[in-house]
């Protein structure tokens, strides 16, 4: 019964910080991965492009999550590619930093920036090193992203890696950023 109560007690706080946010009915639906009712919302007309209270839009979210198809279906109907939240992070950042790697390849083919910063200079290279998505790094630097890119701070992607301890990860961006400097001269 105690089990029960936690339970209930989580899905009623994560029903209060959603509503918080104030997302769109649309949202929700991408939230709950509900493909179908997100396509019947779009056809209804619900605005893809709507922001919540933090500047989110749906797309955000379902890159966030990483589903693919709700992200070709945003996509399809109009959705911000490069769309920027409050702090300036775009969908391509959060699915970068989640790992989803067919997210990433997908936003990219739709013509997303690879080397988007947000406000502090952060971009999905930088992400993606410090969350140690060894795939997510290789698909954005193979679409021309900038290892040398420096946040506010003066961090790099190989430096962000190196802090949190992936070593592994940082010797290969350190390799990847000596085949750059061959190929500029």
């Amino acid at each position: 019964m105690r089990s029960f109560f936690k339970c209930a007690a989580l899905a009623a706080l994560t029903a209060l910080l959603l509503a918080c946010d104030n997302n769109t009915p649309l949202m929700e639906k991408v939230v709950d991965e509900d493909t179908a009712a997100v396509q019947s919302m779009l056809a209804q007309g619900s605005d893809v492009n709507a922001r919540n209270n933090y500047g989110w839009t749906a797309l955000m979210h379902a890159a966030r999550q990483g589903h693919v198809e709700l992200v070709k279906l945003l996509l399809d109907n109009g959705a911000q590619v490069d769309a920027e939240d409050d702090s300036g992070w775009t969908p391509m950042m959060r699915a970068a930093m989640k790992g989803h790697e067919e997210v990433v390849r997908l936003l990219l083919a739709e013509g997303a920036n690879v080397n988007h910063a947000d406000k502090s200079g952060w971009t999905a290279l930088h992400w993606a090193a410090q969350r140690n998505h060894e795939a997510v790094l290789r698909v954005l630097v193979e679409a021309g992203g900038d290892l040398m890119a420096e946040t506010e701070d003066g961090w790099t992607p190989r430096m962000v890696a190196q802090r949190e301890g992936h070593n592994e990860l940082a010797n290969l961006i350190s390799r990847w950023m000596r085949q750059q400097e061959g190929q500029e001269q």
